[in-house]
């Protein structure tokens, strides 16, 4: 990482600055095969090959993520959360819409799968205790595009997005 935790926003965790410098499945492929599975499980209308950006996030006192989605294309692109450890609260937050919003508890290893385009959250951590997560947005073939495949990890210097074969 280039800058120092000082010259960032103290409120973002600052792995999420630099998440397409690095892509947890392409670093670590033993797991790949547990998102196979639920991938299959959870979508089995999406078509492979798959294309995965995944980060890893490291939140500190103070630190959380405002409401956003994540790019995709509706019916094909999903999202998912994994808690894997540390403080467990507070949990993340998600809006259907701005009078239907709910929350889900954090649970070590629990992956949560949700559509791209639902507004989701993590209020800042009142804890001194860090907390990690792995995000994670998946798309299927069908949503595949000139985007997409820039960011694959082929490419040294955006390393994003790995393609997934399903096998």
């Amino acid at each position: 990482m280039q800058n120092s935790e000082s010259t960032h926003n103290p409120r973002i965790p600052i792995t999420q600055r630099y998440h397409s410098e690095y892509n947890f499945f392409e670093e670590n492929p033993e797991h790949v095969p547990r998102l196979l599975a639920c991938i299959r499980e959870v979508l089995p209308e999406l078509e492979f090959p798959v294309a995965v950006q995944a980060w890893v996030n490291i939140y500190r006192k103070g630190q959380g993520v405002m409401w956003h989605t994540h790019g995709g294309k509706n019916g094909y692109s999903y999202s998912a959360n994994v808690f894997l450890g540390g403080e467990t609260t507070p949990g993340i937050y998600y809006a259907v819409n701005p009078d239907d919003t709910f929350k889900v508890e954090n649970e070590v290893g629990a992956m949560h799968v949700f559509p791209h385009s639902l507004n989701h959250m993590v209020p800042p951590s009142e804890s001194m205790l860090k907390r990690y997560t792995l995000g994670i947005t998946i798309h299927g073939f069908q949503a595949i595009d000139k985007s997409l495949i820039q960011g694959v990890a082929l490419d040294r210097h955006h390393r994003e997005t790995v393609i997934l074969s399903g096998d």
